[in-house]
Parts: C-alpha cells; structure tokens; sequence
C-alpha cells in the first residue's frame, strides 16, 4: 500500500529513532568495507532524491571522514564523470533499487575497477542483486514512500553514521567528536516532531500564498544546498509547480534578474559561515517581491520559520528538508494539485527511468 507525503513525514521521527538505536548494526557492513582499504575519496552516484540525500550528508561525511566526498548525478557520472576516480569508493544510492540511471552508474564503476557498494531502502531490487555489496538505510516500514518524505531525513542519517563510525575506526574522527555528533543527532530527530508542527503552523499563516504560487526558486549553500535542491523537487513532482534550486551567491549572478513580484523565493540558512549574507539576501529581496521566506536555524521575524536549535550545521538537513515536505503537502491536500497525470505517468513509462 501506498502512503500519501505527510503520513510519511509524520513517522520519520520514529523511523530515525529505530536506526540510532541499531546504528552500529546497520553501517557495520559500510564501516568494514570503507575501512579495508585506505580509499582516496567516496563518489555517491545518484538521481533525484538520493542525489539530494547524498548532497544533505555530504559535509556531513567529509568532516567525519576527513575525505573528498564527491556527488554526481548517475548518468553523468555512467557517460563522462567515471574517469580519475582511481582508488575511490563508488557509492550507489537509489532509494527504491530500480533506477536505470542508478544501475548502469554501478555498471561503470565495476568496469573502471572501483569498489562498489549500494544502498537502497527496499529489499531485493534490482540495485541489490546486481551489487554484491548492498546495505539498507533501515528506513523501509509497510507503506511505500512514494516522495521520499520517510527516506530523505532517514537515509541522510544513515550516511552520516556512517561516516562518524568510519571515522572513528580511521582515526579521522575523535571520540569526542563522535560523541557530540551522535548526540546533536539525537536531539535532531527528537526536535522533529516540533518543526512539523512549526511548519504546519508556517502553513497555516501563509496558507492564501503559498497555495497561490505560480514560480519558486529555492537558495542555499553548503549544508543547506542538498535542503534546497529537494525542497525544490518536492514541489516540482508533488505539486506541479514550476521550481528551481540555486546556490546562494551563484542565485545574484542571474537569476534574480528574473524575480518578479508573483515569485516566491525561499531561503534556507543552516551555515554560521553564510548566515549573515542569508540574512541580508533575505531582506534586500523584498525589494523584487512580497513572497520571501527564510528557513533558519536561528533567526526569527515575520515570514521565517525558525528551528531554534544550536546543533553542528552540518546536521541540520534532518530538520531544514522537513517544511518543503510539509508545505508540498498541506498545498495538494488543500488545492487537490497534483504533478503527477495521466499525461506524465505516459511520459514516464515511455522514459522507462525504472527497472521492472
């Protein structure tokens, strides 16, 4: 059985909760293959949502593991980003197991003689019987999330334990340094149930705007890219409507140049080394239009959405990811929009993206 987004989100928390209390179960398998060798970097092959995940963990990983972490979206990286990778570990994550894009990625690591693994959420996929290294996030539960709303929090904490237990047995990450992330972390998923309610509540006051958007962008940086990039998707396949991701200061060479006063732009501010430039986009923008809206850790005032927390801003994509679900879902529900058709469910099996 299927669930609709917002059940989804509504047990991630749960969820998140199951996978630290089997953390070292769960990426043991990870830890001892990433640990047998002395690996020169980790490239993540992806699509879609789990290019997103990947891009929410990676500074994540690159602290923890004091390695290059490199995310390349999985056609790309099949057709001309497989070379120089010499001595690096492929990862290959596609949340279902059947992305076609995914499964010919794993194809061309094994060519070019990488070690590879794969991770995905549901058991014996496509991705799994082709990898002999496949792990689960330990995000499955009855009920297939069809929008990642479940996976993207679940399986970005699963990269990043990763990350931390490696790390400790490399060296790369003290004790100490383990110890704080595991309990920001704790306190990130325990802190997730009162963000949907901020978000719901965000909704609630914005409800006559955000129904009515008819062009988004979404803008982050660092930590808060990967957040952007799947609030973005989220609202182009939930809803429909007509969105793009960009990185903070790459957004003012161009881009703004297209802003009128319908669009809607939100700002997602997680980084303490880019907060200040968040907070002055965020004002200078009202001068383009009314609809701008800030995610943030910690500033507060009209039209933000506040997650008042001081955990590592590398974490925080657990958290700043879930007021895209929210507000993707409360808008379908309250409009009865919807991106998927008649007409894109035939472009789609004509596109043939998915492994039978």
């Amino acid at each position: 059985m299927k669930k609709w987004m917002y059940d989804c989100v509504l047990e991630a928390p749960e969820n998140c909760r199951q996978i630290l209390q089997n953390k070292d179960k769960l990426v043991s398998g990870l830890t001892d293959i990433y640990t047998s060798k002395n690996y020169t970097k980790i490239v993540i092959a992806a699509s879609g949502s789990s290019f997103n995940i990947a891009s929410c963990a990676k500074y994540a990983m690159e602290k923890y593991l004091g390695k290059k972490v490199e995310v390349i979206h999985s056609v790309t990286y099949e057709k001309y980003d497989y070379r120089f990778h010499e001595g690096a570990l492929v990862l290959c994550l596609s949340q279902g197991g059947r992305s076609t894009n995914t499964l010919a990625a794993l194809d061309r690591a094994k060519q070019c003689g990488n070690d590879v693994a794969a991770l995905v959420s549901e058991p014996g996929s496509p991705l799994e019987q082709a990898c002999e290294h496949t792990f689960l996030y330990g995000s499955q539960e009855a009920g297939k999330d069809v929008f990642v709303c479940r996976g993207v929090p679940t399986s970005t904490l699963f990269l990043i334990l990763f990350a931390l237990d490696a790390g400790v047995k490399t060296g790369s990450c003290t004790k100490e340094q383990y110890k704080k992330a595991v309990s920001d972390l704790k306190k990130a998923v325990e802190l997730m149930p009162a963000v949907r309610e901020k978000a719901d509540a965000f909704y609630e006051a914005n409800k006559t705007d955000l129904c009515s958007m008819e062009r988004v962008m979404t803008v982050g940086i660092g930590p808060g890219l990967g957040v952007a990039q799947e609030g973005a998707l989220k609202l182009e396949e939930t809803v429909g409507l007509p969105s793009n991701f960009y990185e903070m200061e790459e957004f003012l060479h161009g881009p703004v140049y297209e802003i009128k006063k319908p669009h809607s732009i939100f700002l997602v501010d997680v980084d303490r080394e880019s907060h200040d430039r968040a907070l002055q986009i965020f004002d200078a923008m009202r001068q383009l239009t009314d609809h701008v809206y800030l995610v943030s850790a910690q500033a507060s005032g009209s039209r933000v959405l506040t997650l008042d927390t001081d955990i590592d801003p590398v974490l925080l994509p657990l958290l700043a990811v879930i007021p895209f679900q929210v507000i993707a879902s409360r808008i379908c529900d309250d409009t009865r929009a919807s991106g998927i058709t008649i007409y894109t469910w035939r472009f789609m099996q004509k596109m043939a993206t998915k492994a039978k």
